[in-house]
């Protein structure tokens, strides 16, 4: 349930630019859930890591982009390489998103259970905004 929990809180950050800019709804996030220290160090610490994680997904887009854009331009491009290229991308950042998810399950712990119904509302909220 841990494990599922915060792979959509995950999701929610990650996506929760549709709604405006990362820094604001970690920022919302973290008001919301009225942090003691430890919780903020923690919080830290996983927005941190999440940051990494969708940074390195952009620096992989732009080379991805780069790599189609040639093959695109071979009179016969080999449409495999293009699968290739993104499996490549997914194998090449799970490490980043592992790190991501496992701090933010230490923060999960740490919190109490009204934390943990803001923490929900709040996932609830970001996929609300993704699926319409």
């Amino acid at each position: 349930m841990i494990r599922g929990f915060f792979a959509a809180l995950l999701l929610g950050l990650c996506f929760g630019a549709h709604a405006g800019p990362l820094d604001r709804d970690f920022q919302k996030l973290e008001r919301a859930l009225r942090l003691n220290p430890a919780q903020k160090g923690q919080f830290d610490v996983a927005v941190g890591a999440t940051q990494r994680a969708l940074l390195a997904v952009a620096m992989s887009g732009m080379q991805i982009q780069e790599r189609m854009r040639v093959e695109m331009e071979k009179p016969r491009p080999d449409l495999n390489l293009l699968y290739d290229i993104q499996e490549q991308v997914i194998e090449q950042n799970k490490p980043l998103f592992r790190e991501a998810r496992e701090e933010w399950s230490k923060l999960y712990a740490m919190l109490d259970e009204d934390q943990v119904r803001i923490a929900k509302r709040y996932i609830q909220e970001r996929l609300d905004l993704l699926l319409r």
